[in-house]
Formats: C-alpha cells, sequence, structure tokens
C-alpha cells in the first residue's frame, strides 16, 4: 500500500515539472525509484540501476504525451524543429540505453553535471544572447538530436535539460522551447523504454511484472498520475513571464548540476 501511494505522489510531482519545464519528470523520478525499488520492491543491487532507469523512460512516454498535447493547443510545440531532430534522437536514445551497460557511470555523471552548471550559469546571464532566427543546417540538429537522445537514454530522462538549452538558442521564446522540448521527449521515452525491456528480457531475478528492465506498476502508476499533473505545469508555464520561467529553469539546472557534483 505504501508503495502504491508514494507511485501516486511521485507521478504528480514529476508531471508538474514535466509540464512546467518540459523535463519529463526523471530528475525526480529517478532517485525516489531508486530508493521504492531497493527498499520495497526488493530489486537485487545488480539489476537495480537499469530498472529504475528504465521504468523512469516508461513513465516519462506518459507525461511527455500529456505535456505535448497540452502545450500544442497553445501553439508552443514547433513541428517543423522536431521532424529534423526527431529521428536522430531516436537513434541516441537507442544508443544510450545499450551503452549504459559499458561506459562507467560516475564518469558521465561527472560531464553532465559540469555541462548543467554551465547551461545554467548560460541562461541566467544569457551570453551568447539567442538568434531570434537562426540559420542552420541539417546536420547540427541531427548532430544535437543524437547526443540528446544518447544521454537521455543513458541517465533515463526526457532530454529536457538538453533540449530546452538548445531551442531557446536556436532563436525559441521559452515556452516553445518547452514545448517543443516535451515533445522530444516522446520519442526518447518510447525508443529507450523499448530498448530497456529489449536488453533485460533475459534477466532472471527481476521481480514479477517486470517486462525487461521496465517495472510495470510503477511506470503506469506513475505515469498515469504524472500525465494528469503535467496539464497544471503547463497552465503555470504559460502564465510566468518568460524571464522568470528562464531564471526558473536555470536555478534547477544548477541544483541537479550541484548535487551530481556532490555525491
Amino acid at each position: 500500500m505504501l508503495e502504491l501511494f508514494l507511485f501516486f505522489v511521485l507521478g504528480i510531482l514529476s508531471g508538474i515539472l514535466a509540464g512546467l519545464f518540459g523535463i519529463g519528470g526523471g530528475i525526480i523520478i529517478i532517485p525516489v525509484f531508486f530508493s521504492i525499488f531497493k527498499n520495497l520492491v526488493g530489486i537485487p543491487e545488480e539489476s537495480l540501476a537499469h530498472t529504475v532507469l528504465g521504468t523512469s523512460l516508461g513513465v516519462i512516454v506518459f507525461s511527455s504525451l500529456a505535456s505535448t498535447y497540452s502545450h500544442n493547443k497553445r501553439k508552443a510545440v514547433i513541428w517543423d524543429v522536431l521532424k529534423v531532430i526527431a529521428p536522430s534522437i531516436c537513434v541516441g536514445a537507442v544508443l544510450g540505453a545499450v551503452t549504459a551497460s559499458y561506459i562507467p557511470s560516475s564518469t558521465l555523471q561527472m560531464l553532465v553535471a559540469v555541462f548543467l552548471v554551465l547551461i545554467s550559469i548560460q541562461m541566467v546571464f544569457e551570453f551568447p544572447p539567442p538568434s531570434q532566427n537562426p540559420r542552420t543546417s541539417i546536420v547540427g540538429p541531427v548532430i544535437v538530436g543524437s547526443g540528446i537522445g544518447w544521454f537521455s537514454g543513458i541517465f533515463g530522462i526526457g532530454g529536457g535539460v538538453f533540449s530546452v538549452p538548445y531551442f531557446y538558442h536556436r532563436g525559441l521564446q521559452m515556452t516553445q522551447a518547452i514545448g517543443s522540448s516535451a515533445a522530444c521527449g516522446i520519442p526518447i521515452a518510447v525508443s529507450g523504454s523499448i530498448s530497456y525491456m529489449i536488453i533485460g528480457s533475459n534477466i532472471s531475478n527481476l521481480p514479477e511484472y517486470s517486462v525487461g528492465y521496465v517495472y510495470l506498476p510503477g511506470a503506469i502508476l506513475v505515469g498515469l498520475a504524472s500525465a494528469w499533473s503535467a496539464i497544471v505545469g503547463v497552465r503555470a508555464a504559460h502564465r510566468m513571464k518568460q524571464r522568470k520561467l528562464r531564471l526558473a529553469f536555470a536555478i534547477l539546472l544548477m541544483i541537479m548540476g550541484l548535487n551530481l557534483l556532490l555525491r
């Protein structure tokens, strides 16, 4: 019963963040899942991290769909940009899930932490300032999309911590960057979670109701709650002033980066 209650509360909180910042909610989901899966579900240590990441991506399928739908109603999803970047994001997410079992997590954690801190500083001071009508080739978005998908697949997140700054510095308004980032979370979460299902299909010590490295009760319950609350986050995002929204996102990135550095 405690497990179900925690899943519900986690879904509400992660959904609000997903809608407000276009990040999928993985930054809250992952540390809480570590605690729940280890202490309440009883997942063994050797399968814990992969199950946490795979299930987190399963949750983000729900929250990203709800966030994207709500942002799109407010015309904040720029589909022309997504058509270019989405395919490479899918490929990157699959490669990220595969890579997760080979690269030392401590090394990647440090690199991502430094990146988050630097991006948060850039978002606060806006140097260099974003172009309003940037011109770019297809090569740039393809490379960036692959990187976003790769890191997202490894860390079990929706990729918003990377895609929101990217879209913003391509000249999109903050609400458009957040809405488009939420849409990016859909291919990341779908391709990433399916990859974790396949990779973990031959693992024998996983709990009941698991499909590979995705624990279905956690993915579905947290996902449904987050899909409902994501709409609340979207409404808040579109009521906030652009500067306040940008600064709030920068503070969130700084907290995440410092948390990773100090672990």
